[in-house]
């Protein structure tokens, strides 16, 4: 079992909208982020490392069409891969419901080597049980079992 902690929280209120940085956040079950356009589904949340967005975020990184597409609900200062996790956050459980995201065939970095950062590593969840989430609180990242 690893841990690791929220570093940022996001809400994007429509789609195609800036986010709003959030200090807290009300997760519902079966929904997602309270406020953030994307709800239901398999995609409630979006999941990012901060190791992954540092990348992201370089001028010297390769990216593909994700890298400006991609927007993360809840930033974790971990470096670990999530894929198949299951994530404890105070009273709201976390899936990682589709890993690793699927890269888009129109991308000119999803047929070349080295492949794209984000493959596999850029992940979404679903709410199991909701909760209230805050920057800095811990998470509690196990396996699918549960945590």
């Amino acid at each position: 079992m690893l841990t690791a902690k929220i570093a940022a929280l996001t809400r994007y209120p429509a789609k195609g909208a800036p986010g709003e940085d959030l200090r807290e956040a009300t997760l519902h079950t079966g929904l997602g982020m309270e406020g953030n356009y994307h709800q239901g589904g398999e995609r409630q949340l979006c999941l990012l490392t901060s190791a992954l967005r540092q990348w992201m975020d370089s001028p010297h990184a390769q990216k593909g069409l994700c890298a400006a597409r991609l927007k993360e609900n809840i930033l974790l200062d971990a470096a670990q891969r999530l894929p198949g996790a299951v994530l404890q956050i105070g009273e709201a459980v976390l899936r990682v419901s589709e890993s690793p995201k699927r890269c888009h065939a129109q991308c000119e970095l999803a047929s070349r080597r080295p492949e794209c950062r984000l493959a596999g590593r850029a992940v979404f969840a679903t709410v199991q049980r909701g909760g209230v989430v805050c920057v800095g609180d811990r998470v509690v990242v196990s396996s699918p079992g549960g945590p």
